[in-house]
């Protein structure tokens, strides 16, 4: 468990306002037939500053992982968790701003603003993420894929006062039911507040669906389209949580609903495109997407 801040005085004059304490614990247990179960509570602490445009604030995350496992089963136990607190050091004693757990095995900060849990898949199954924004714990997306972060991709307007950031998400933990019905998977797009638009991607078969999930699940890649960024020959980018790809043609767009004439493109794990999506009214418009042939886009509920 970790263990509480507080202040304290360094030697030699500094000042060292917090100091902070965590432990970990693990257990094995062996079973009359040689099953053994294994359960590790590791509790790590993750000193960070957040810049905020003028100043450095100081932060500390404290992430738990709970993790368990039985030789007699594949992968971790969908029981196993990942647990963040966050705490805000700018003052004489800490302030929570953040509590948050997710299923997960692993847990990584994706720089000062954002933190992804990771289930990695059993059996060639997708690793799932669950990425959530560090100052307020919500939860941004759900995706799949392999690399941190999931398949997902970031954009930016540049110069906008306040800063204008989106994400787009793909997400391919479907069940069986859905891909019976043709859902090869999610594709979510959202602000740190919120998220903005949400649009299933079915094939035309169950088959159909089945077969691209399972390479979507976890090489699908997202990339942001748009005329005016970039020079002549350049590769439409994802960005990243540490560097948003900026929209160029957003340049002084200071509300949401200027947030229009560009488009996110899913593309499959041989950079084939599948669906151009235009984002209008800052919302996918998926009644307006190209779609390779045999898919299609159809919206649900944010």
């Amino acid at each position: 468990a970790a263990g509480g801040a507080g202040a304290a005085a360094a030697a030699g004059g500094a000042e060292r306002r917090h100091e902070a304490a965590a432990s970990s614990h693990a257990e094995v247990a062996v079973a009359p037939d040689g099953t053994l179960t294994l359960h590790a509570r590791n509790a790590r602490l993750e000193p960070y500053a957040l810049f905020d445009g003028e100043r450095y604030l100081p932060r500390l995350a404290t992430v738990t992982t709970d993790v368990r496992q039985r030789t007699d089963a594949e992968g971790y136990d969908p029981s196993s968790t990942v647990s963040v607190t966050v705490d805000d050091l700018s003052g004489p004693t800490p302030v929570r701003l953040a509590a948050f757990s997710d299923p997960g095995a692993a847990g990584v900060r994706l720089t000062e603003e954002y933190f992804d849990s990771l289930m990695t898949g059993c059996c060639g199954g997708p690793t799932l993420h669950s990425v959530r924004a560090l100052e307020t714990g919500r939860l941004l997306f759900r995706a799949t894929g392999d690399g941190d972060g999931g398949s997902s991709a970031w954009a930016e307007v540049p110069n906008a006062r306040p800063p204008i950031l989106r994400w787009a998400a793909f997400d391919g933990a479907v069940d069986e039911e859905a891909l019976a019905r043709g859902v090869v998977g999610v594709i979510a797009y959202g602000s740190r507040e919120a998220t903005l638009s949400r649009l299933e991607l079915r094939a035309a078969t169950a088959e159909a669906a089945t077969d691209l999930n399972l390479g979507l699940s976890h090489e699908a890649r997202l990339v942001w389209i748009d005329e005016v960024s970039g020079e002549p020959g350049d590769q439409p980018a994802s960005g990243s949580p540490a560097a948003a790809e900026p929209i160029w043609s957003l340049e002084g767009v200071a509300a949401p609903d200027g947030m229009t004439g560009f488009a996110l493109r899913l593309l499959d794990y041989d950079g084939k495109p599948l669906v151009t999506i235009p984002v209008r009214g800052d919302r996918l418009a998926g009644e307006d997407a190209m779609a390779a042939e045999g898919l299609s886009l159809a919206a649900t509920e944010p």
